[in-house]
């Protein structure tokens, strides 16, 4: 492979074929529902909420995941028409490639198959080290018709890779800047290690709408970096911190009008309905979606059905009829309520 892109598409191949993910639970098996008795039928159950001042009618998102390799369009496509027809939101891949070769757009702009969806660009917070401004990061938004936008942070994964950006110097200031004549909501993510207390006390300074705390319990970029031949390591690395615990922590130390979402190692309509009793306003997924969307949209389409029947059987559980009932119903396991 030596065409622009062949890194995306062996990246995609990597996850398709080799075990990726991380060999940490995602925390919430810490976590039970608190059950109660729903007074109410089961067809009253309304999973809709609002993320972005836009509504869902599923709480979650399908996390960033490829974008710029030839077997990237039709991925895409997939998933914006299932996103389309579910109601869901949806980050595309990195578009760094795409500002530096506009010939890879075309695999981005899923804005025509889905018109309707809240969607997001995507770039790396450590790129405004390396030559990314306010006005490319306007252009990665408008492109592709999005939203928002979504910069991933992802420290440990750049130390991995080989040639990895690893400047981060002064990035907080630089995102506070942003952020501040950004005509586009931004929301800020890690990529499956989690963001730690110490640095989301230094993200508190900065007017993001959003964050997706993208935890350790799923996918790993740094087994994604060894299998493709791509790290400087010849393992990966155990590093991070519980989807769970970050999600725990930024919906204490943050503001409360930045919406918290949690993503990382979420299989399950459980985990969803524990995410969100904790206080997280979505939950994302990513090499499930990929896996699926690889497949067709009907697949995602069939899966996200799955999840969402899940999701309502959690709710009628605990007696909630509604995603903001469901809120604090929850509880660490083992530990007596009341």
């Amino acid at each position: 492979m030596s065409y622009v892109g062949a890194g995306k598409d062996r990246h995609i191949e990597t996850c398709l074929t080799r075990q990726v993910e991380s060999e940490s639970a995602n925390g919430f098996e810490r976590y039970e529902l608190i059950g109660d008795l729903p007074d109410f039928s089961f067809a009253e159950i309304d999973l809709s909420t609002t993320l972005l001042g836009r509504p869902l009618k599923l709480p979650i998102m399908i996390s960033s995941l490829t974008g710029g390799g030839k077997k990237s369009e039709r991925i895409n496509r997939n998933l914006a028409e299932a996103a389309q027809r579910l109601g869901l939101a949806m980050t595309v891949g990195s578009q760094r490639i795409m500002l530096e070769h506009p010939e890879t757009r075309p695999s981005f702009e899923v804005r025509r198959w889905a018109p309707d969806i809240l969607l997001l660009a995507d770039l790396g917070l450590v790129h405004l080290n390396h030559g990314l401004t306010v006005e490319k990061c306007r252009e990665a938004v408008e492109a592709i018709g999005a939203d928002g936008l979504a910069l991933y942070v992802n420290p440990v994964h750049e130390a991995v890779q080989r040639n990895g950006m690893l400047d981060f110097t002064g990035l907080i200031g630089k995102l506070a800047a942003l952020c501040e004549g950004f005509p586009y909501p931004i929301m800020i993510k890690e990529v499956g290690y989690g963001f730690s207390e110490a640095a989301l006390r230094k993200f508190r300074s900065c007017p993001f709408a959003a964050l997706d705390v993208a935890g350790m319990g799923g996918t790993d970029w740094g087994r994604i970096e060894v299998e493709s031949g791509r790290a400087r390591l010849s393992s990966g690395l155990e590093l991070g911190v519980r989807t769970a615990e970050s999600l725990e922590a930024a919906l204490r130390i943050l503001p409360p009008n930045v919406a918290v979402l949690a993503s990382g190692g979420i299989r399950t309509g459980v985990d969803i309905a524990k995410a969100l009793a904790m206080g997280a306003t979505a939950a994302g997924m990513g090499l499930p979606f990929l896996r699926w969307a690889h497949d067709s949209a009907d697949r995602v389409v069939r899966e996200v059905e799955r999840l969402a029947e899940e999701l309502k059987i959690s709710l009628w559980y605990t007696g909630s009829r509604t995603l903001p009932e469901l809120k604090r119903k929850v509880k660490l396991a083992g530990v007596l309520c009341g």
